[in-house]
């Protein structure tokens, strides 16, 4: 099932990919951006497909060897599936990310391996696919924990890349303030309104979680300290001498950080597992055994989806207008510069350098396709269970655990704090240079 549909997107990839090509004209680099657009429908289909099994997986793969000598319970079948999927796109970008390494300028014959060779890279992640339904069962009850491993250092990426997205809307509409006539204050407004919404957002998802999952004193505590970091973050990036050193930091940043790690405390708290619980034996999660947890446990796959998926979608966007002599001092474009570019645009010579590493844009790829696995299979690990009947079989069962919780959260905390450091770092050091 997994690798028809994965030959009927290879094919939809290459239509568009040609396209895209067909309508670029001379105005850009057209089978970079054509390259780009096609690894991000791969990573929109793998999305797609893992959603699909995460529903329906026990009706879509009982048929499978694999799968049905041994899986003891409908989710097995959906949370395998999806780990298969989510390993053969992973192995997709991993081994074109070590492919990768060292590329430097157009003249490396490893350039047109990145943005050609659609034929033989089509096929390749059809085929792994497919394969990946011959791999056994054990290892991908290893490779849930590498996964929920990537996941962690992809909820910082994420945020990351929510800071430069942050970063790159403040600064627009800024610019557009001071460049209209007497300052036009609207564009304040607007900023600091889409602020103050973020804020409120975050404020009522941090009191709705107070209301219904403060009788474990593990959630409070997951709650407060997130309370607290938000608002050190918040009173920091509006700071005087943070703004002198880095004018670039501001509430926005803070507002859209605090809603993400909101997000994540919430998510850590739907991922606990039913046998745990408080010391007078509360449920911490006292939805996980009713209706209302299936419906929370799908807004939380849904908006996580969303979060990785304009990840990507931006990281691929982001790349696609760089500029300089090398990855490591590459700076994006201005909208003028895009503009320039555009009129002026001419094919790279051999000596001409890359405008970004590809190796980072695989691993960033490689790390969101492991995150897939975690986000639809529920934050589910694969374990083996025996039982005895006329004889000794094992079968393999899922289930939450509190390596998920802990997973998200110190990634959580991890991610405020490597923020914290960006604003404080160019006040303390004001010599170093922080580009």
């Amino acid at each position: 099932m997994g690798g028809v549909l994965a030959c009927l997107a290879c094919n939809a990839a290459s239509c568009v990919c040609s396209g895209v090509v067909s309508c670029c004209g001379r105005a850009v680099p057209c089978s970079s951006i054509a390259g780009r657009v096609v690894y991000m429908i791969f990573f929109l289909f793998f999305s797609v497909l893992a959603w699909v099994f995460h529903g329906w997986g026990f009706e879509l793969l009982k048929f499978v060897p694999q799968l049905k000598n041994f899986c003891a319970e409908p989710d097995c079948f959906g949370v395998l599936g999806i780990y298969r999927l989510s390993f053969s796109l992973a192995a997709f970008h991993f081994l074109l990310a070590i492919i990768m390494i060292g590329v430097r300028t157009h003249g490396d014959f490893r350039v047109s391996i990145q943005d050609g060779w659609w034929s033989l890279k089509l096929i390749g992640v059809a085929g792994l696919v497919v394969a990946a339904f011959f791999i056994p069962n054990g290892f991908f009850q290893y490779y849930g924990w590498v996964a929920l491993g990537a996941s962690g250092i992809f909820i910082l990426v994420q945020l990351a890349i929510l800071v430069d997205f942050a970063h790159s809307w403040a600064e627009n509409w800024i610019e557009k303030m001071e460049s209209s006539e007497e300052g036009d204050k609207r564009w304040f407004v607007a900023l600091l309104s889409c602020s103050l919404v973020l804020f409120g957002i975050s404020l009522a998802g941090s009191i709705v979680m107070y209301v219904f999952f403060s009788k474990c004193q593990t959630n409070v505590a997951f709650i407060t300290i997130n309370i607290v970091l938000c608002f050190i973050i918040s009173a920091l990036s509006i700071h005087p001498k943070v703004q002198e050193a880095n004018p670039t930091s501001g509430i926005l940043q803070a507002a859209i950080i605090s809603g993400y790690t909101t997000y994540l405390v919430w998510s850590v708290i739907m991922s606990e597992p039913t046998t745990y619980t408080s010391s007078d034996n509360q449920k911490c999660n006292p939805w996980s055994t009713t209706s209302t947890n299936a419906t929370a446990s799908s807004v939380t796959v849904i908006v996580g989806a969303l979060f990785t998926i304009l990840a990507v979608v931006y990281t691929t966007i982001r790349m696609a207008w760089t500029v300089g002599k090398n990855d490591l001092e590459s700076q994006p474009l201005t909208a003028e510069e895009k503009k320039e570019e555009a009129e002026n645009h001419e094919e790279p010579t051999a000596d001409e350098p890359v405008s970004y590493s590809f190796t980072k844009f695989h691993l960033v790829f490689a790390l969101g396709a492991m995150y897939l696995a975690m986000l639809f299979s529920d934050w589910q690990t694969v374990w083996k269970s025996t039982t005895v009947t006329n004889g000794t079989y094992d079968h393999l069962r899922v289930d939450s655990g509190m390596g998920a919780v802990w997973v998200k959260a110190i990634s959580g905390w991890l991610a405020i704090g490597l923020y914290g450091w960006t604003l404080m770092g160019p006040a303390l050091f004001p010599d170093r240079d922080w580009k």
